[in-house]
């Protein structure tokens, strides 16, 4: 039944007093409300403050990315060029971990060291650079 039709009735269509309520109340309080004095002290716990991360962020590399910010990844460190061709050592760069899509076009010739994914490889292996993972 539609919400708009029940409006101005006391139980809101759920029966006798079972009305659906809104506000603080229902979800335990603001902020940190309700920390405990009894039993389980989350807020007391550090470990309610910490949250660990124990697998690095994925974050792809993507080629058209590359084509359009070649001089932004050069100051960054991430690409190098050696012998005409752009070199990408992923082991090194620290933020990404994997290198994938395709070039919009004609793209530079690239060495890439690490991760690549299959569409990204033959992209680069067609603007005769090399993979080498």
């Amino acid at each position: 039944m539609k919400s708009r039709k029940l409006r101005g009735s006391s139980t809101a269509g759920r029966g006798s007093g079972k009305r659906s309520r809104s506000g603080a109340g229902l979800r335990g309080g603001r902020g940190r409300a309700g920390g405990g004095k009894r039993g389980q002290q989350k807020f007391a716990s550090i470990k309610f403050y910490i949250k660990e991360t124990k697998t690095k962020k994925k974050m792809p590399l993507n080629l058209s990315y590359l084509q359009s910010h070649l001089d932004k990844l050069k100051e960054a460190g991430i690409i190098e060029e050696k012998e005409g061709k752009l070199v990408v050592d992923l082991s090194k760069s620290g933020v990404y971990t994997k290198v994938c899509g395709k070039f919009k076009g004609q793209g530079p010739k690239l060495s890439v060291h690490g991760k690549v994914s299959e569409r990204a490889k033959e992209s680069i292996l067609q603007n005769g650079g090399e993979v080498s993972e």
